[in-house]
């Protein structure tokens, strides 16, 4: 499994490079990731191309296997790039992001065969006008919780820790 920083190096990379029809196997553990968590922990503008080509992916494998959209007097390409359009308006993940990787992650759980049906759930998942922001991870202060608790009670145990007194509160006996 790669580190977050080779994750965030693949999305970057990814995102920079345009359009791409092969999801590399490290952007898709970012995938699996956002579907297990539903939290996003890279920019959502790094983010918007990967689940783009997840779309495209998905819906090209489903509609090679039943156009089923023609026959409801909707077109392919139409709906396709309808749903790239709604994708690119949030400017943060839209709070519906985890059940939409979720079933781009798994689609044939739920959508069997049908194109038409599939798209149009992506669609409702993509028209919420609520975002969440993006998680940002800070980095870890040297030495774990553990090392830092025995520090401090060193220090206590010393006498060198700092306290300060406390004033006493005055209390009000409502007389």
């Amino acid at each position: 499994m790669a580190s977050e920083t080779d994750h965030g190096e693949a999305l970057a990379a990814f995102s920079a490079a345009g359009s791409s029809d092969k999801i590399p196997a490290e952007l898709k553990e970012v995938l699996n990731e956002v579907g297990l968590t539903g939290k996003c922990r890279y920019p959502w503008a790094q983010m918007i191309p990967l689940i783009e080509a997840k779309i495209n992916e998905v819906c090209a494998e489903y509609h090679a296997a039943t156009q089923d959209l023609e026959a409801h007097g909707e077109n392919y390409a139409e709906t396709l790039k309808r749903l790239h359009a709604l994708l690119h308006e949030f400017p943060n993940p839209p709070f519906t992001l985890q059940r939409l990787v979720e079933l781009l992650i798994d689609p044939h759980r739920i959508y069997r065969t049908s194109t038409r049906k599939l798209m149009h759930a992506l669609e409702k998942l993509l028209t919420v006008s609520s975002t969440d922001p993006v998680m940002v991870i800070q980095p870890t202060k040297p030495g774990t919780y553990q090392a830092v608790a025995e520090y401090d009670l060193a220090k206590i145990a010393a006498g060198d820790y700092p306290t300060q007194e406390a004033a006493p509160m005055e209390v009000d006996g409502g007389a």
